[in-house]
């Protein structure tokens, strides 16, 4: 008797575990930032800028006028590349040229977005 008491008991107390596990959720709403149409264009690159502040040059080389500047953490569409006679890469963005060592280069612009909120969060 006691040994269906507790048998009855245990079989009661998973049910009860299991059924309270298995409750449904509710739909979660997944909500997409489309305000950069291009942000996940598989053919266009988003750099992000990892010095505290960068100089856009003119052309792509060192030696060029300074056609700009820009600051830590912030996102550009690439808009061109190239590569000088030392094998550094150079990308072209709407405000002038920058080295590949001022910038971390991300295929989609929710990578460079999550990066540029950690760098400018440091």
């Amino acid at each position: 008797m006691k040994n269906k008491l507790f048998v009855s008991a245990f079989l009661i107390l998973i049910f009860a575990v299991m059924f309270v596990s298995c409750k449904k959720k509710g739909m979660e709403k997944i909500v997409f930032d489309n305000s950069h149409p291009l942000a996940l264009a598989p053919d266009v690159e988003w750099a992000v800028v990892i010095e505290p502040y960068a100089v856009f040059k003119e052309t792509d080389e060192w030696g060029a006028a300074t056609a700009g500047h820009c600051r830590k953490g912030e996102i550009l569409q690439v808009k061109g590349k190239s590569m000088d006679a030392n094998k550094e890469n150079w990308y072209y963005f709407d405000g002038g040229w920058l080295s590949q060592s001022s910038v971390s280069i991300f295929n989609n612009r929710y990578k460079a977005e999550t990066v540029s909120n950690n760098l400018v969060n440091e």
